[in-house]
């Protein structure tokens, strides 16, 4: 089998924010995401919270991401403010950005952690400019603490996947899962 040496992941890892502990203003969260669907893309990315749900939900934090090639950039906030969207082919079910660059992202407690701790601490989706459209992605963060890593300390970050969305993966897992048993 022939190896694979050029082979593109996708990727997101964010950095606490010191700046917002002295500014409102400021994202609690910044870092990079590279996402892949046959070429490469990378963001700047930020994000704020955590904010409370108004619904009971779980916390959430607003992100943004904002391309690293300023021409893309330039085009992305062009297209912001036409509201020219376009049709976006891979949709998430149940769940609607109209704005590109922008997203949500979800915190689980500790609770939800603590009966499965494989899950990771952040997730949701965002709506990115892809070479090839408008594309929502899927977006997994685990929470790694600060520590030694090869000799060196390094600060706590969240580390993760942003990944193209699936519709039919999604719909494939949404299929499988076990429905709870009546009480």
């Amino acid at each position: 089998m022939p190896e694979v040496t050029n082979k593109e992941y996708s990727n997101i890892s964010l950095n606490f924010n010191g700046a917002s502990r002295t500014s409102e203003k400021a994202p609690t969260l910044r870092g990079t995401a590279t996402v892949s669907d046959g070429s490469k893309t990378e963001f700047q990315v930020a994000a704020w919270g955590p904010i409370k749900a108004k619904t009971g939900g779980p916390d959430f934090y607003d992100i943004t991401f904002t391309p690293g090639d300023p021409a893309a950039a330039a085009r992305q906030v062009a297209q912001q403010r036409a509201g020219e969207l376009g049709p976006v082919r891979n949709a998430v079910q149940g769940f609607e950005i109209r704005e590109i660059g922008r997203g949500k992202i979800f915190e689980r407690t500790d609770a939800e952690l603590a009966t499965n701790p494989k899950q990771p601490k952040l997730f949701g989706h965002g709506l990115v400019q892809l070479p090839s459209g408008p594309s929502y992605i899927d977006l997994s963060l685990w929470y790694r603490p600060a520590g030694r890593e090869k000799g060196a300390f390094h600060q706590a970050f969240y580390s993760g996947n942003a990944s193209p969305h699936d519709p039919k993966a999604a719909a494939a897992a949404r299929a499988a899962k076990v429905a709870p048993e009546p009480r």
